[in-house]
């Protein structure tokens, strides 16, 4: 008896000391725990030192509970959680995948149970979570509200939005630039409109592909939209195809809003109502927006560089990319039935069969308002000479386009917090504040135009510079009343041809006498990252 009693007494030496659990609370991230997203678990409880672990299990599912693993299994890194001072945190990036889930059993999942523990012996009650079943949607995250927006962060994100009509009256939000180039369907339809509202958040979608077909069909990124709303979005180096009502962003605008977004690539048609932004805007409100896409539809009515044809409202809008239509062709738009206002065609060319065809709007007639619109004055035609049919607005030469003050002044758009006037390898030109992927976006033809001598005022600079003499034979003095950091000096094709590191100097020449007789662009650079820019002519 005395050796049972030893032999039990060294059985029970190699079990865990059992104690009490200590109270705690948990909380989740989101909140209840959704099955188809990543959930964050954090346990507030006693101070259990720098090493505890998560012993998990599903509580309710299907009626019954699962432990995957026993108690003793979970103290590895996949367990792990982090914290300190009593507040320790798990993620789980894939509640099925974590617990080995079978599809039946994550769509049985109700509750799921925690506790915190150390190898020790210390632990923790058990805490219990709720779980909601999901959408079964691949976003990254959020909820389709107007306070927790779907996440679109990724090519399959996109993918889910075009597949998934039952959103398109729910929010989202673009957290990141993406890569369309896998990405095939579009968001909406000409039949089932997108209703809802994208928020672009200063991101890109590049490399969007698509094509559309049959006499009706909308085709584009979001190939129609209905009372929706998208902005700050830029959708880069598109090319999308169809038959009627086709552009890059919206190929049939019924009505909503577009604000500060801009599109490049290309876009053709075989029927009606093609352009670089929209198709057809039915009756949208575009505000704040430019297209520099190509946009080609030789054999049909209503091309433009940014808008087929307008029956709502377009205002504060540039276009600068080729136009080839065959009637009702414009730089900035084909056929207006609506408002164009404060708007500028900059396209370097402009084609047409046809005689409703202009610089800016392929018609003018009693049916369209157009007020306070620009075109530069040296779109090539594609016919022997501008017919009366078209809306040919004010035109403007290339010098008054390239400098800051004139445009602004000529355009009155919000250049301190809506737009912002840049300048890239000696090209100045007109960007949306806060969006990325944005280059020089007028023709090179026009910056060849480019004859006078006054300065182009950079936007950013408040500070006094000075160049001269201009024009000068060889030596150009710069000074200025803040230390300069860089001068730089471009030719007209963009190219670097000169510069110089200031140091903090105030005053420095650059040696132009080996440089061919021309125009040339300096921009001087100040130690805050101010730029004053000015036109030099070389003699």
């Amino acid at each position: 008896m005395k050796k049972f009693h030893l032999c039990l007494l060294g059985l029970l030496t190699t079990l865990p000391a059992w104690s009490a659990g200590s109270k705690a609370t948990v909380t989740t991230s989101p909140s209840p725990a959704v099955t188809d997203r990543a959930l964050q678990v954090t346990i507030t409880t006693d101070d259990f030192g720098p090493e505890v672990y998560c012993y998990t299990w599903c509580a309710d599912i299907n009626g019954g509970s699962k432990s995957p693993w026993q108690w003793s299994e979970v103290h590895t890194d996949k367990f792990r959680m982090s914290g300190s001072n009593g507040v320790y945190t798990i993620s789980i990036a894939s509640i099925k995948e974590f617990y080995s889930l079978s599809d039946d059993e994550l769509s049985g999942l109700k509750k799921l149970g925690f506790i915190a523990k150390t190898v020790s012996g210390a632990q923790t009650d058990d805490c219990y979570i709720v779980v909601e079943q999901g959408s079964g949607k691949a976003y990254s995250g959020g909820e389709g509200t107007a306070a927790n927006p779907y996440v679109i962060a990724s090519a399959a994100d996109l993918t889910a939005l075009t597949s998934t009509a039952d959103d398109w009256n729910a929010y989202f939000r673009l957290d990141d630039d993406i890569d369309a180039s896998s990405v095939t369907g579009m968001v909406g339809s000409a039949a089932n409109p997108f209703k809802g509202h994208f928020d672009g958040n200063g991101h890109t979608i590049a490399n969007y592909k698509a094509t559309g077909r049959g006499t009706g069909s909308a085709t584009g990124l979001f190939a129609a939209i209905d009372g929706a709303s998208i902005h700050d979005l830029g959708v880069v180096n598109a090319k999308v195809s169809g038959d009627t009502y086709t552009g890059i962003l919206t190929g049939l605008a019924k009505s909503g809003s577009i604000e500060r977004c801009f599109t490049t690539g290309e876009v053709s048609g075989t029927s009606v109502c093609v352009g670089g932004l929209v198709g057809d805007n039915a009756g949208a409100v575009i505000t704040d927006c430019y297209s520099t896409a190509t946009a080609d539809n030789r054999d049909d009515y209503a091309t433009g560089g940014l808008a087929g044809k307008n029956s709502g409202t377009i205002t504060n809008t540039y276009a600068t990319g080729d136009v080839m239509g065959f009637d009702y062709a414009g730089g900035l738009v084909g056929a207006n039935y609506g408002s164009v206002r404060n708007s500028v065609a900059l396209n370097a060319s402009v084609t047409s069969a046809s005689d409703y065809a202009a610089r800016f709007g392929g018609n003018n007639n009693s049916r369209n308002t157009s007020t306070g619109n620009h075109s530069w004055d040296n779109i090539a035609a594609g016919h022997i000479s501008w017919t009366d049919f078209g809306d040919h607005a004010d035109t403007r030469s290339a010098d008054q386009i390239a400098d800051f003050n004139t445009f602004s002044s000529m355009t009155g758009w919000d250049f301190d917090n809506v737009w912002e006037w840049r300048t890239d390898n000696g090209h100045s030109y007109p960007a949306l504040r806060g969006i990325g992927a944005q280059t020089c976006t007028l023709p090179e033809a026009l910056y060849s135009a480019l004859s006078g001598i006054g300065d182009i005022t950079d936007s950013n600079s408040a500070d006094f510079v000075t160049a001269g003499p201009n024009p000068t034979q060889g030596m150009l003095h710069v000074n200025s009343t803040s230390p300069l950091s860089m001068l730089a000096l471009y030719n007209l094709n963009g190219t670097c041809v000169n510069s110089a590191a200031c140091d903090g100097q105030h005053s420095i020449t650059l040696d132009m006498s080996s440089l061919p007789s021309g125009m040339y662009i300096l921009i001087a650079t100040d130690d805050k990252a101010n730029n004053s820019i000015f036109k030099i002519i070389k003699k």
